[in-house]
C-alpha cells in the first residue's frame, strides 16, 4: 500500500536513509514524505503499528522487480542443474516471455494512442465544421430559437391534426363503428378517397414545406438528415397515391401509407422545435452570465486521463460556434440515412419485380419507408436536449449538445478548486491558542499576511477576521509556499505557518493536546508560537455534489493550494470512499491552475454560477444526456432496420393484408414508446 491507501491511525516511520522516525498518524507520516518530494510505502503490513518507510516508490518497484528476478533466475538456474530442460521447453518458456512482453507495450500503446488519436479526430472535425458555422450576436440568436420553436409548435399541431385526420380516413372503412361519407370512402370510392389523403399529404407539406425541403437540400449538399428519409417517405406516399388512382387495378395495399407520413413529419418538425427550444436557453445562459465559466473535457497526457476543468470563458463566440456545431444525431445520420435509403430502394425493387408487377414498386417503396424512419429514431436528441437545456438552466449552467455531452461523458477526473469544496463563508476561525511569545494580534495578524500574500482564500478570511477584532493588517514579504504551509516574513521576524506534518520536519515539537485535523501552527523565529484552529464547514449543495460524484464513478482532483484542505480532509469530511481524491504537489498544482491548461479545447458547457454544484449538475446532465441519445438511436436504428427487413418480407410473400396502415401505426408506436421513456430520464 502506498500513500492515501495507508488508512491506518498511527505508523511506525522508518526514513529515508533508514533512520526511525517514530510512530506517528498516517497523514502526518505523507505530509512527511510529500514533503521530502517521495513516497510513503507500507513494508511491514502485520506489525503493530504497521511500519511504513519513506521511499522513492518509483525506485522502489525496481528494486523490488530487480530482486524478484534475480530470484526467479536463480530457481531456473536451479531447475536447470537439476534436470536439463528440453529444447521444445525452452522454446516455450522464452515465447512465453515474449508475448508478456508484447502484450503489456501493445496494451499500454493502445490506451494511449486511442485517446490521442480521439482527440486529433475531434480536433480535425472541429476545423472543418466551424467553416461552415456563421455566428450571430447571443441575444438575437436566442429570440431567433424562441421565435422558430414557437411558430414549429403550432405548426406542427396543425400537422398533427392531419394526421389524425388521414388515420381516421384510413381506419374507417374497415370499421363499422367510425362513421364516415360513402363518398370518402376509399374502398367504395377510390379515386375520391386517395384523392382526399394526397390532400391532406400535400397540406402537410406546404404547412412543414421548411423540414420537407430541408431533406432533399441536405441530400443535395452531400450532409444526409434523418428528416431525409422522412422527405423521401412523404414523395413516396404521394407516388403511390398516383399510382393507385393510375393504375386502379394493380394488387397490395388499396390505402396509402399517408397517415403515416405525415406522422413521420410531425415527429420532425417536434425535433426541430425540441432542438430551437434548448438553443434558446443556451443563448439565454450566455446573455445573462456577466463572467461565464467555461467547462471543457481535457485530455491530460502526463496523467493519461480525461478530465473535466472549469475556466473562465474568455470569448463567448467559441461556446456559440459549439452550440451551432451538428451533434451526435446529425453525424450519425450521415451514416444511417444513406444505408437505408439505398436498402430501401433495393429492397422495393426486388419485392416488385419478384412479384411480376413493376408499378407496386411505389407500394413497395412507401411501405418500407414509412418503417425506416421510426419516430423514435426521430426524436432522439430534441425532446433529451430541451429537457437537459432547461434542468441546467435552473442550476446556471448550459452545455453545448449532444456531441459535447458525450465528451464529458468520457471524464474520469474532476478538478476541483478551493471555492467548489468550501464556498465563500464556509471557512472560518474557531480559536487561537497563544503559548505568550507574541499577542493574539500578532499571531492571528501574521498568519492573515502570509496567506493573503499567498493568494489563499484563507488569506482573504483571515484578513477579514484580523479587520474585525483588531482593526489592523500586517504586511508579509519573500512569501512562499511549501509543502503543507507558507512562508514568509513580517517585520524583522521569519514566519513560518503550516500543518503538524511540517512542525514534525522541521524538528518543531507539538504538544499532544495541539494536534487537530485543522489546526494551523504559527512559528516565529523558529520557535512555536500560537496555534489557530479553524473550521471548514461542508455545505449542503457542495455535499450533494460530490455524492453524486462518487455515484457517477468520478475521481476527484484538488487543485488547491490551501495546505489545510487534503485528500483525506476531502474524504472525512464528505464521508467519500478512500482514494476517491487526489492531489498533486505543489507543481502539479501549479500546472492544473495555469489558464493556458486546456487551452485548445473547446467549451461543452459553460456556468454561470461557481460552486460544485453547478459543475457537477453539468457533469450528470452530461451524462443523461448522452446515454438518453445513446440509447434512443441504437433502438431507434435497430427498429428502423428490423422493420424494413420484417415489411420487405412480407411484401416478398405478396402478404397484403399483413400491411395495413394500422399496423405501421402500431409498429411505430411500439418501438417509440422505450424512446420516450429514456427521453424522460433527462428531466
Amino acid at each position: 500500500m502506498i500513500n492515501e491507501q495507508i488508512r491506518d491511525k498511527e505508523v511506525r516511520v522508518i526514513g529515508e536513509e533508514g533512520q526511525q522516525l517514530g510512530i506517528m498518524s498516517s497523514r502526518d507520516a505523507m505530509k512527511l514524505a510529500k514533503d521530502a518530494g517521495l513516497d510513503l510505502v507500507k513494508i511491514a503490513p502485520t506489525a503493530k503499528p504497521p511500519v511504513c518507510k519513506i521511499v522513492d516508490y518509483g525506485k522502489f518497484r525496481y528494486e523490488q522487480a530487480r530482486r524478484e528476478k534475480e530470484a526467479k533466475k536463480k530457481a531456473r538456474q536451479a531447475r536447470a542443474n537439476a534436470k536439463r530442460p528440453s529444447r521444445r521447453e525452452k522454446a516455450a518458456e522464452q515465447q512465453e516471455i515474449v508475448e508478456e512482453a508484447a502484450a503489456e507495450e501493445a496494451s499500454r500503446k493502445a490506451s494511449i494512442s486511442r485517446k490521442q488519436a480521439r482527440a486529433a479526430r475531434i480536433a480535425a472535425d472541429q476545423a472543418e465544421e466551424e467553416e461552415d458555422i456563421k455566428l450571430v450576436d447571443p441575444e438575437v440568436a436566442m429570440h431567433a430559437a424562441r421565435r422558430r420553436s414557437g411558430i414549429l409548435s403550432f405548426r406542427s399541431l396543425l400537422v398533427l391534426i392531419l394526421a389524425a385526420a388521414a388515420a381516421y380516413l384510413s381506419f374507417a372503412p374497415s370499421f363499422e363503428a367510425l362513421p364516415l361519407p360513402v363518398v370518402l370512402d376509399i374502398l367504395q370510392n377510390p379515386t375520391i378517397g386517395i384523392g382526399a389523403l394526397a390532400a391532406l399529404q400535400i397540406l402537410a407539406l406546404l404547412i412543414g414545406i421548411d423540414v420537407f425541403g430541408n431533406g432533399f437540400s441536405s441530400l443535395l449538399h452531400g450532409r444526409p438528415a434523418r428528416g431525409t428519409l422522412v422527405s423521401f417517405a412523404a414523395l413516396a406516399s404521394l407516388l403511390h397515391c398516383a399510382s393507385l388512382l393510375v393504375f386502379p387495378d394493380q394488387g397490395g395495399v388499396a390505402v396509402p401509407y399517408t397517415a403515416v407520413s405525415i406522422l413521420l413529419l410531425y415527429a420532425e418538425m417536434r425535433e426541430a422545435r425540441g432542438r430551437s427550444l434548448a438553443q434558446a436557453r443556451s443563448y439565454r445562459a450566455v446573455c445573462e452570465a456577466e463572467q461565464p465559466l467555461a467547462v471543457y473535457s481535457h485530455y491530460d497526457s502526463e496523467i493519461d486521463a480525461c478530465n473535466a476543468v472549469k475556466c473562465p470563458l474568455y470569448d463567448a463566440s467559441s461556446f456559440l460556434t459549439e452550440i451551432e456545431r451538428p451533434d451526435t444525431v446529425d453525424r450519425f445520420s450521415l451514416i444511417y440515412t444513406p444505408i437505408a435509403l439505398a436498402l430501401a430502394i433495393v429492397l422495393s425493387l426486388v419485392a416488385s419485380f419478384n412479384c411480376g408487377e413493376p408499378v407496386r414498386f411505389f407500394w413497395a417503396f412507401s411501405a418500407i419507408l414509412s418503417v425506416s424512419a421510426p419516430v423514435g429514431l426521430l426524436c432522439a436528441f430534441g425532446a433529451s436536449y430541451k429537457n437537459t437545456a432547461s434542468r441546467l438552466l435552473r442550476s446556471g449552467a448550459a452545455i453545448a449538445g449532444a456531441r459535447q455531452a458525450n465528451l464529458l461523458r468520457g471524464t474520469e477526473k474532476v478538478m476541483l478548486l478551493e471555492n467548489d469544496l468550501f464556498p465563500t463563508g464556509s471557512i472560518e476561525l474557531e480559536a487561537i491558542d497563544n503559548l505568550g511569545r507574541i499577542t493574539d494580534e500578532q499571531i492571528l495578524g501574521c498568519a492573515a499576511a502570509l496567506t493573503e500574500s499567498a493568494g489563499l482564500e484563507l488569506g482573504r478570511v483571515l484578513t477579514d477576521t484580523t479587520k474585525e477584532r483588531f482593526g489592523i493588517t500586517f504586511t508579509a514579504r519573500d512569501v512562499r509556499l511549501v509543502e503543507g504551509g507558507v512562508t514568509g516574513a513580517v517585520g524583522t521576524s521569519r514566519i513560518v505557518l503550516g500543518t503538524a506534518a511540517l512542525m514534525v520536519k522541521m524538528g518543531i515539537p507539538i504538544e499532544s493536546g495541539h494536534k487537530g485535523q485543522i489546526n494551523m501552527y504559527l512559528v516565529v523565529d523558529n520557535a512555536l508560537a500560537g496555534v489557530l484552529t479553524m473550521r471548514y464547514q461542508t455545505t449542503k449543495n457542495t455535499y450533494k455534489a460530490m455524492r453524486l460524484m462518487r455515484r457517477m464513478h468520478m475521481n476527484a482532483v484538488l487543485a488547491v493550494r490551501d495546505f489545510n484542505i487534503s485528500p483525506a480532509m476531502v474524504e472525512e469530511e464528505f464521508d467519500l470512499r478512500r482514494g476517491f481524491a487526489d492531489q498533486p504537489d505543489p507543481a502539479g498544482v501549479d500546472r492544473l491552475l495555469n489558464p493556458n491548461y486546456a487551452k485548445g479545447d473547446a467549451p461543452a458547457a459553460i456556468l454561470t454560477r461557481e460552486g460544485a454544484g453547478p459543475f457537477m449538475q453539468v457533469l450528470r446532465g452530461a451524462d443523461k444526456l448522452a446515454g438518453a441519445v445513446r440509447s434512443a438511436l441504437t433502438l431507434g436504428t435497430f427498429a428502423g432496420l428490423l422493420g424494413m427487413l420484417i415489411v420487405f418480407y412480407l411484401l416478398y410473400q405478396n402478404a397484403a393484408d399483413a400491411l395495413p396502415v394500422m399496423n405501421i401505426l402500431l409498429y411505430q408506436l411500439i418501438w417509440y414508446i422505450p424512446v420516450f421513456i429514456i427521453t424522460q430520464q433527462t428531466r
